[in-house]
């Protein structure tokens, strides 16, 4: 018992409670960082840019700050299903422009822009104008001071980023490297200070943002979400996915043109960084947030917003590497939430059958749809490798669309099961 009680304390000493407000400053902190190491060497003329998919990456990870916390450039709202259809729609954009990076440019070039100049300028107002933050965090010393100059650096650097992104051309790439290495520095340090502040200060707004809504009254619009951080991240996925199996669909009827192949597989390797660095989610299964799985998030995230910015060089690395996760998150979850228990019932039957709710049942259904599609989807995504040629060429376009638009559909209606299922206080399988 004394050992066992020894490995449970290791195991929370190992867990690495990271807030998704800290999460999506890492990763925009290592986004601008490479972001700007890259723009030297695109200055020279040694390195492909494709500047409306890093403008879009950058959108969207803007719309997961308003989608999962109601953090918008105007400050922090209420998080009401207004705002969460606002950051989708955002988030659709900018999905848009990486796929598109050449015909959305100057759009989303002006967006971002206007996010930055507008996050920057309403930020520094609040910080020194507000009577509850540097006016009362300068008087405590230690780590409330350092969360002030770090927001300060932050707002200020904001401000000039988003009037040269307005105003391209106003400055030399070179010197806009800089700003954008000490603004990826500056993120990482206040995602330092925000963590290190919660837990001193023990700050509940993780708790806000995960607790149902007790608003009972108003506009259904305007009430806020009762969505967790994972089904926002799931939400957006789902309609990911379906936005995305139904250009490839246009695209091989050649209704529309190509997309940017690159920025869609680094995206989603994005998104599969986010699941892992703010739910402890990866392939399929839950694990701990320990410092190594924090630097393979990281990591996932440095490759997909490489593949955004610099397209052509990793697509050969990224698509296999997709196609092996979802095969092995399909797996996982077949044989964790499905088959596992399944043979767990019939090895030990209870003394009395109970009947499954309907609502379980579906739950069960969709699992499994979603475990065979992701699995198929996987294989999809190695058929050009495992069937080099015509027919593996055929194969991948003839049902990548479809099991596109599966996943994006099944991903949607578990959201709607598991929030149902919270609703009614039911533990979800």
């Amino acid at each position: 018992m004394a050992q066992q009680q020894l490995q449970s304390n290791i195991m929370k000493k190992a867990q690495i409670d990271l807030s998704i407000e800290v999460v999506l400053l890492i990763v925009g902190g290592v986004f601008f960082l490479l972001f700007g190491a890259l723009l030297f060497l695109i200055d020279r003329g040694m390195l492909p840019y494709s500047e409306g998919s890093m403008y879009g990456i950058f959108v969207v990870l803007v719309s997961m700050q308003i989608i999962t916390m109601g953090k918008t450039p105007f400050g922090d709202v209420l998080r009401s299903w207004l705002v969460v259809v606002i950051g989708l729609l955002a988030a659709m954009l900018g999905t848009l422009a990486i796929f598109y990076p050449v015909h959305l440019n100057a759009t989303i070039r002006i967006i971002a822009g206007l996010m930055v100049l507008i996050a920057g300028t309403v930020g520094m107002l609040q910080l020194f104008i507000s009577e509850d933050k540097a006016r009362v965090w300068m008087k405590v010393p230690g780590i409330l001071q350092q969360l002030t100059v770090a927001c300060a650096l932050v707002y200020g650097i904001e401000i000039v980023l988003g009037i040269i992104t307005l105003l391209p051309g106003i400055m030399p790439n070179p010197l806009t490297a800089v700003f954008l290495l000490l603004f990826g520095a500056s993120l990482l340090f206040l995602a330092r200070c925000i963590h290190m502040a919660a837990h001193q200060y023990r700050s509940t707004e993780a708790k806000r943002v995960l607790e149902p809504s007790t608003t009972k009254r108003g506009f259904f619009l305007l009430k806020e979400t009762s969505l967790t951080v994972g089904n926002s991240f799931n939400i957006y996925q789902g309609y990911l996915l379906i936005l995305l199996g139904i250009l490839v669909l246009l695209m091989i009827l050649g209704i529309i043109p190509s997309f940017n192949s690159d920025g869609q597989l680094g995206l989603l390797l994005v998104l599969t960084s986010l699941q892992l660095l703010a739910l402890g989610e990866f392939m399929g299964k839950e694990m701990s947030r320990s410092w190594p799985a924090i630097a393979l998030g990281i990591l996932f995230a440095a490759i997909g917003f490489f593949s955004c910015i610099v397209p052509g060089i990793l697509t050969g690395v990224i698509q296999p590497l997709i196609g092996l996760q979802n095969i092995i998150s399909g797996v996982l979850l077949l044989a964790t939430k499905i088959v596992g228990p399944r043979v767990y019932q019939i090895s030990h039957p209870p003394a009395e059958s109970v009947a499954l709710p309907p609502i379980v049942k579906q739950l069960t259904l969709v699992l499994t749809v979603t475990g065979i599609v992701t699995i198929l989807f996987g294989i999809n995504m190695l058929a050009p490798l495992l069937l080099p040629g015509l027919f593996g060429m055929i194969a991948y376009a003839l049902l990548l669309p479809l099991l596109i638009i599966i996943m994006g559909l099944m991903v949607l209606i578990l959201v709607a099961i598991t929030q149902k299922l919270n609703g009614m206080s039911m533990p979800s399988p």
